[in-house]
């Protein structure tokens, strides 16, 4: 009896070896969608694994520019990385998964922070539901103000490919940008070169000219974000923002024009290699 259960403890032992040779030859080489990645400072980032255990070590070569963990939660089997952006600059996360001892570097870099404004392609005009006929925000939609010292502003359209690792934004022009207050009004000047029919052009003989427009509603929280995300030297105080002040839409009226805007602030991803040329 003794040698039959010896055995049977013998064989178990076997299949539990040979079930985990089974594993370590199925198991995918660590991957990634893309290699090299971009967070915005003081923001985040999502990193999907492509293939590998969902068990890692990760160390970023320059803490200070950012931080890395595993995200769990996510149902992703691979696994999911968040980034953080500390300060501008570029590192690489060095990535090891822990079952199979494989190590995969990426490069990323942390850019300039940015808001982005979504132009609705629909607007209020009294109790009448009217068409965006804007020559330029009726095409590109997405307004990306950038916290940079030139104030840059990108123009974009969502007309692009649309697949796991890109969003279909297309940057079709670049301009600058400005937020004023004029007796106690709310102004955002959008300054960008344009045709004879008020249309964006990359026209290098076209002059760059200021759109100013007036901003007729939005809210107290939204102000303050936008002071906080683009150093706007407003002074406003953060607080408990009862949720009929937290909004992120917002209303605008070109000076000198017939063009009224609605549109909201959300959080869209400018494509990589946009910002931070060095």
């Amino acid at each position: 009896m003794k040698t039959k259960n010896a055995y049977k403890l013998l064989m178990l032992l076997l299949l539990a070896v040979f079930a985990g040779a089974c594993n370590d030859d199925d198991q995918e080489p660590l991957s990634f969608d893309n290699t090299y990645y971009e967070v915005p400072v003081h923001g985040t980032r999502y990193i999907g694994v492509k293939s590998g255990s969902g068990n890692y070590s990760i160390q970023v070569e320059n803490p200070y520019l950012l931080s890395a963990s595993e995200d769990k939660g996510w149902s992703n089997p691979a696994g999911t990385l968040l980034v953080r952006g500390v300060l501008t600059g570029e590192s690489t996360l060095i990535v090891t998964d822990n079952q199979t001892g494989e190590t995969t570097n990426l490069p990323i870099k942390v850019t300039d922070n940015y808001e982005v404004l979504r132009v609705s392609q629909l607007y209020w005009n009294d109790s009448t539901i009217m068409k965006n006929e804007h020559p330029v925000f009726s095409k590109m939609p997405f307004v990306f103000l950038i916290n940079n010292q030139a104030r840059d502003v990108y123009f974009a359209d969502m007309k692009g490919e649309n697949s796991i690792t890109n969003n279909g934004i297309r940057i079709k022009g670049k301009g600058s940008y400005s937020f004023t207050m004029d007796d106690g009004k709310p102004y955002l000047t959008l300054i960008y070169p344009a045709n004879e029919n008020g249309q964006l052009t990359d026209d290098t003989s076209a002059v760059a000219t200021p759109h100013k427009f007036e901003i007729t509603q939005s809210s107290e929280f939204l102000w303050h974000r936008l002071d906080e995300n683009l150093n706007l030297g407003w002074g406003t105080i953060a607080k408990a923002y009862p949720n009929s002040l937290r909004g992120e839409a917002i209303t605008m009226e070109e000076i000198n024009s017939i063009y009224k805007l609605e549109g909201k602030f959300e959080p869209v991803e400018i494509p990589t290699g946009i910002l931070n040329r060095y």
